[in-house]
């Protein structure tokens, strides 16, 4: 397995680094890689999670989508929860101790999650993997956005209104497929399977293009950094693995847990540190170093992983 993770990361890293390239070059400016990022959170990872949640992955009853969905969550509020005391012993601010908990607790499962579950585990990995998009939405609704606005007098229908993505809606399709065991065939189908086929690259892509724009050198000299990248990408996860252990599921179900929550910090963290003026310099590259470490920290993880579980 860890063989095969790394063989993954290297694809992965390979197209990233397509990606830097492309924005070092200029051939990709920063509205080409917005209209990119659209056209894969608003189209292809919509249709990746449809097309595998029609896929034949076994018969897992829906009791255990829903406690894997609660795995999930679970996992995204203890990991903020253990950050604490360590980010109190540090004696960071409160703008700080905000970034550091939620860079440890939220992985990007999107960007990163999905694309190496699917590009491990098949279509199997994809509807795992998506699984924890709504969990990711709840813990981005809780945790961040309540946390990092400032103005907190911010009408909530509109903060509702703005999770009604084509992604969290796909997602919530993809639960009642398969609750109803209804599935896409023929045409629509090959349609869905063909747009998901464009999720893992233009993923990639994106990541190297946004790490194209920024100063590497200065996000290698911040001591801080690595712990949150030790925290996010080996600690956390592994501690997810010994409590899974427990649970008694299929081991790849686990496997794939465990690879979602060791995945990089979620770009979401950046985004939200500069709008607020949350300690936006930590927030922006805590983001980038955990990308750019994940070559290394991803494998050794899972082959930790693999002989926890």
């Amino acid at each position: 397995m860890a063989q095969t993770v790394l063989q993954q990361v290297l694809i992965l890293a390979a197209m990233m680094m397509l990606g830097f390239l492309l924005g070092k070059l200029g051939k990709v400016d920063r509205k080409g890689a917005d209209l990119l990022s659209m056209l894969l959170l608003d189209v292809f990872f919509p249709c990746n999670v449809l097309a595998a949640a029609s896929g034949d992955f076994g018969d897992m009853p829906f009791s255990q989508v829903l406690k894997i969905i609660a795995a999930y969550l679970s996992m995204f509020i203890l990991f903020t929860y253990l950050a604490k005391p360590i980010a109190k012993l540090m004696g960071l601010n409160e703008d700080e101790t905000l970034v550091f908990t939620r860079s440890v607790g939220y992985p990007n499962n999107g960007f990163v999650g999905i694309p190496l579950c699917t590009a491990v585990f098949g279509t199997e990995g994809t509807v795992l993997g998506s699984l924890s998009v709504p969990c990711a939405t709840i813990y981005m609704f809780l945790f961040v956005m309540q946390s990092f606005r400032r103005d907190k007098e911010q009408d909530l229908g509109q903060q509702i209104k703005s999770l009604m993505t084509p992604l969290n809606i796909s997602t919530l399709a993809m639960l009642v497929m398969l609750a109803t065991g209804w599935k896409f065939s023929g045409a629509p189908l090959q349609f869905l399977s063909s747009m998901a086929n464009c999720v893992v690259p233009t993923s990639m892509l994106i990541i190297g293009c946004l790490l194209s724009g920024s100063p590497l050198i200065d996000v290698l000299k911040k001591p801080i950094l690595y712990l949150i990248t030790l925290l996010r990408c080996l600690v956390m996860p592994l501690i997810a693995a010994v409590i899974l252990r427990f649970t008694g599921w299929n081991r790849t179900v686990c496997l794939c847990i465990v690879m979602v929550l060791g995945c990089s910090v979620a770009t979401v963290i950046s985004i939200f540190g500069v709008r607020y003026d949350r300690s936006p310099e930590m927030a922006s590259k805590s983001v980038l170093q955990s990308n750019l470490l994940l070559l290394v920290t991803m494998p050794l993880m899972m082959f930790v992983a693999e002989r926890i579980l």
